[in-house]
């Protein structure tokens, strides 16, 4: 209808209803997945033991695989760069903790959209509950993985410090932008089945241009912004310098919170947009 003057009067035409529903819905599974925590949580340990059922000491093998690579890596590491096995020993440790939570969340969320297909073709739930399970399995794994670090560090000498307790801040702030992180490779694996190769090798070569083997002064000069921009690399550092008894740099906290708040408006607007297609992408 348009006014006997010839201007259409003012309403909201159906592209913009279709989206604000859409958004609606991406709200509601955002937020009655999270509501559903003691579900996903259950599940995830019932995971963790299904895995490792039989097995002589259970979950707790990945923390032996892993101590036993850090010591010995460390003996070669430390040579090369001159340092003290004592000292880097604990170093080499807290970063490939804190990078196999991140590592194995976004490498398992590749497959875990995939591996719902049943349950998203044949009901309504909130299809974030299954990212969320991801984020739950790594970190009890990355639980038992602390429990390892913590027998090394004592034998190595680290002082205990009040400075630890900012793990758990730090935690939660890599938690939140994992979750982001996680919901966009999700989407994007479901909707080209090459996506998980690519996200593979761009792990692989992130493990070393990030300061988990290595320390970020070793890089000097131009170099340096390979670690400056690297989110992954203060990521770590909000969570390897506690367990060190250090105090991460302000400016990695600040550098993740910005991260988290850009990346769940973005991881926002995609789902809102994709998340009724995903039921048909398999």
């Amino acid at each position: 209808m348009v006014s006997p003057a010839g201007i259409a009067p003012p309403h909201t035409s159906p592209g913009v209803e279709e989206r604000q529903q859409l958004a609606r819905w991406a709200r509601w599974d955002i937020v009655a997945g999270l509501a559903l925590w003691e579900m996903w949580a259950r599940q995830s340990w019932n995971e963790v033991r299904r895995r490792y059922r039989r097995t002589l000491l259970g979950p707790m093998w990945v923390t032996v695989s892993l101590v036993v690579f850090a010591v010995t890596m460390s003996f070669v590491w430390a040579s090369l760069f001159s340092q003290n096995v004592k000292d880097f020993l604990p170093f080499l440790l807290s970063g490939l903790v804190s990078w196999g939570l991140i590592s194995g969340a976004i490498g398992e969320s590749c497959t875990v959209f995939l591996a719902g297909e049943g349950l998203m073709k044949s009901r309504q739930f909130p299809y974030t509950t299954l990212v969320y399970m991801v984020l739950s399995r790594n970190t009890v794994i990355f639980g038992h993985n602390l429990i390892g670090y913590v027998g090394i560090a004592l034998v190595c000498g680290v002082t205990p410090a009040w400075s630890a307790l900012l793990m758990i801040p730090g935690l939660a702030l890599v938690l939140l932008n994992m979750g982001w992180i996680c919901i966009v490779v999700a989407i994007f694996c479901l909707r080209f089945r090459d996506f998980p190769q690519l996200v593979a090798s761009l792990l692989q070569i992130a493990m070393f241009i990030t300061p988990v083997f290595w320390s970020a002064d070793q890089l000097k000069g131009k170099r340096a912004i390979i670690v400056d921009a690297n989110v992954l690399h203060h990521m770590i550092e909000i969570i390897r310098q506690p367990l060190l008894g250090k105090f991460a740099a302000p400016a990695s906290y600040f550098i993740c919170v910005i991260c988290a708040i850009a990346g769940w408006v973005f991881a926002y607007w995609l789902f809102a947009r994709k998340r009724h297609r995903l039921a048909y992408w398999f």
